[in-house]
C-alpha cells in the first residue's frame, strides 16, 4: 500500500528537563545552545530538509521563550501553531491534545534531539518505501541503557511487533531501542481518546503504537545513528 508524503509535524517540547539542572532552571531544554543556536533549530530544519510544511509544537515549561524563538516558522519555511500541555503526564497526553491536527501522515518527534539536516528525510524515504501506516528511528543502545529507554521486539517479517519502555534487567527483547520519533497515519486519532496510562503512571506514546500494531497497523524501523542530545559540554 502507498502512503502519502508527510508534510506535517508534532513537535513535542513541554519537558522540564530535570536532569540536566541547573541548565534547564531558567531555560527550556530545546532553547540550549549547540553551535550558536537553540537545538530545537536542528529539529525545525530536519523537518523542513524532510518536506513538512505545517508544524504543531507542544510546550509547557517556559513555553514562551520556545514560542517567541520559533514564531511563525518563517525562518524555516514553515508555518507553526502551539499547543500548552497543562498536566505533564506523558507524551500520549501531550499528542492528544493535538489529534485534531493530524489529519494526514504526520510525524512526531521529541525536541530533545539534535538531528543532523537529513536525518528525518532518510527515515521518510525509508517509510514511502516500506509502504507501512507506522514508522520509526531505531537505535542500537548499550545494555546498561535498555531499562531507561526503550527495547524493540521484532516480528518474523522483520517488522516491529512491541515497542518496551524501560524493560526490567534481563527483559529486554533486543538491544535496539525506538527514538521518540515516529511517523502515524490519522487512524491514530480514535486510539488517543482513550489512554491507558503504563505501570510508571505516565501515558506513553509506545502504548498507542503498540496497540494499533496489535490491531494490524504495521510499524516498520530503520537503524540510524544515535541522535545525540545536549550535554554541558556542548
Amino acid at each position: 500500500m502507498n502512503f502519502p508524503t508527510v508534510q506535517k509535524a508534532i513537535v513535542l517540547a513541554a519537558g522540564r528537563g530535570k536532569r540536566l539542572r541547573p541548565y534547564t532552571d531558567h531555560t527550556p531544554k530545546p532553547m540550549l545552545l549547540w553551535n550558536g543556536r537553540p537545538t530545537i533549530h536542528t529539529i525545525l530544519a530536519a523537518l523542513a530538509t524532510m518536506g513538512v510544511s505545517d508544524v504543531c509544537l507542544i510546550t509547557h515549561y517556559l513555553a514562551e521563550q520556545i514560542e517567541a524563538f520559533v514564531g511563525d516558522g518563517a525562518v524555516w519555511d514553515l508555518q507553526t501553531c502551539f499547543v500548552r500541555q497543562e498536566a505533564m503526564n506523558g507524551t500520549a497526553t501531550a499528542v492528544q491534545l493535538a489529534a485534531d491536527f493530524i489529519d494526514s501522515p504526520t510525524i512526531i518527534v521529541a525536541a530533545d534531539y539534535i538531528l543532523p539536516p537529513t536525518y528525518l528525510h532518510e527515515l521518510h524515504t525509508a517509510y514511502l518505501a516500506a509502504g507501512t501506516p507506522l514508522a520509526t528511528s531505531l537505535k542500537a543502545l548499550p545494555a546498561d541503557e535498555l531499562g531507561q529507554r526503550s527495547s524493540v521486539r521484532f516480528a518474523v517479517d522483520g517488522t516491529i511487533a512491541e515497542v518496551v519502555e524501560k524493560p526490567a534487567d534481563g527483559q529486554a527483547p533486543s538491544n535496539i531501542g525506538a527514538s521518540l520519533i515516529y511517523i502515524v497515519p490519522p487512524q491514530i486519532r480514535p486510539y488517543l481518546t482513550n489512554l491507558n496510562a503504563s505501570p510508571r503512571g505516565e501515558y506513553e506514546l509506545p502504548t498507542v503504537i503498540n496497540q494499533m500494531v496489535r490491531d494490524g497497523y504495521k510499524l516498520f524501523g530503520l537503524l540510524q545513528p544515535t541522535p545525540q542530545e545536549w550535554h554541558p559540554q556542548n
